[in-house]
């Protein structure tokens, strides 16, 4: 199952199956296509060049690696960083009903399971939770979008093992973007 974004087959994100020599832009392409790898490596080519200046007002506070920690710590201080934590690990399942007429028959009862926001690499405790939910779901099929890891830049090796684990939880077909 390959479409324009990704597909989710059991063992997508294995690397096992890349060889050591193969580019990383090889690797994407073979992922995401072509067009959707030169975007992803754009934005990481982007985001080097706000980190180190374009030669123009060379600081930007949101661009420093040591934002979040100072961030981190200004919220513990107050008191707020583990009710964050804790708000976060709250995974909520909405239902909607959708009714049209337009809809033919066939979709009559259909479920749709969508899962979004999972930063899989910083949401340790709502992966649990989330864990524990998805065998007592029952949809017809599952769309995942966006927010896989917490940030868009840098190491994803715990967002991509994060994503094998949730997708190992979902019997039934799954498409992501």
């Amino acid at each position: 199952m390959k479409e324009s974004g990704f597909a989710f087959d059991k063992g997508l994100f294995s690397t096992d199956d890349c060889p050591m020599n193969e580019t990383i832009e090889a690797k994407l392409e073979r992922r995401l296509g072509r067009v959707h790898a030169k975007q992803r490596l754009g934005i990481e080519k982007d985001h080097e060049a706000q980190i180190f200046g374009q030669g123009v007002n060379f600081l930007h506070i949101e661009n420093w690696y040591s934002t979040h920690s100072v961030i981190r710590k200004i919220l513990r201080l107050s008191g707020l960083y583990w009710r964050g934590v804790q708000n976060a690990q709250r995974v909520q399942i909405r239902r909607n009903v959708v009714h049209s007429r337009k809809l033919p028959e066939a979709f009559h009862g259909f479920t749709l399971l969508h899962l979004s926001d999972l930063h899989v690499d910083i949401s340790q405790g709502a992966m649990r939770c989330l864990a524990k939910l998805l065998p007592t779901l029952d949809y017809d099929i599952c769309v995942m979008t966006g927010d896989y890891r917490g940030a868009t830049f840098g190491a994803f090796a715990a967002a991509l093992e994060g994503m094998k684990r949730m997708r190992s939880l979902l019997p039934k077909p799954v498409y992501g973007s």
